[in-house]
């Protein structure tokens, strides 16, 4: 399967939005990168695809994120 590419960039408006699986893996993470599920923000940097918005809050796959409409 082919893997999908990161479709976000820099200045777009989204929402932290992870699977099931990425919140029991990661929940202990969330307080620590300050950022939790629904959050809403600006993607501000992209590092590996991973995203990062407003002031470096994050750090997660731009897979765990949709579009903020």
């Amino acid at each position: 399967m082919d893997r999908q590419e990161n479709p976000f960039r820099v200045g777009d408006r989204v929402v932290f939005d992870p699977n099931e699986h990425t919140i029991g893996w990661s929940w202990s993470s969330f307080d620590r990168l300050r950022i939790h599920p629904g959050d809403v923000g600006v993607v501000t940097k992209i590092v590996d695809d991973y995203l990062y918005i407003d002031d470096d809050r994050g750090g997660f796959s731009w897979e765990c994120f949709k579009p903020k409409k």
